[in-house]
């Protein structure tokens, strides 16, 4: 079984994963795909950069499933959840497989800003009105490779995650026996 996560920036998708992780499931990024290419070719990982890079290798390849085609060719167990999806393409690339339901995650813009903020991962906005420039556009496709909202109407489930993570693992467990 594969679990996609896909959703708006700071809305939870790496809550998600980790608690899916600590239930047996094999973690996969897209980014980290991204991330490890672009130290190859010496590019910094900010997030416009990882967004060009994508976009590059698939125009590249000519292949828009790419990116899931590589995480699928690196799994190791039955159990997979997949962090990250921004295209419709790796969604479909994915659902080839019967074995594949996508979770869809948003929570209020300043509930993620402030979420984003306490992370502090390298290339995120720092002040809200940047946040909510770039989550603007991220979410209507308009930054090159994100299809965020194409996306979310895709997904199997959806949780608004604006509570405490015990709520959120408490979705995450209905969906867990609703796919059982």
């Amino acid at each position: 079984m594969i679990i996609g996560l896909t959703g708006t920036m700071g809305a939870g998708k790496s809550e998600v994963a980790r608690y899916l992780k600590s239930k047996g499931f094999e973690y996969f990024v897209y980014s980290d795909i991204l991330r490890e290419i672009a130290k190859t070719r010496n590019i910094q990982p900010t997030r416009e950069n990882l967004q060009r890079l994508g976009s590059e290798i698939k125009r590249r390849t000519n292949d828009l499933g790419i990116l899931s085609k590589k995480i699928i060719e690196r799994m190791k167990k039955d159990k997979a959840v997949v962090d990250g999806i921004r295209t419709v393409d790796e969604v479909k690339e994915l659902r080839k497989r019967k074995d594949f339901y996508l979770i869809g995650i948003n929570a209020p813009q300043r509930v993620r800003y402030m979420r984003i903020r306490k992370r502090n991962r390298e290339g995120d906005p720092k002040t809200f009105g940047e946040f909510k420039k770039l989550d603007n556009m991220e979410n209507r496709g308009k930054t090159e490779g994100q299809e965020i909202n194409k996306c979310l109407r895709m997904a199997d489930y959806i949780i608004f995650n604006n509570k405490s993570i015990e709520d959120l693992k408490k979705e995450i467990d209905k969906i867990l026996e609703s796919i059982s």
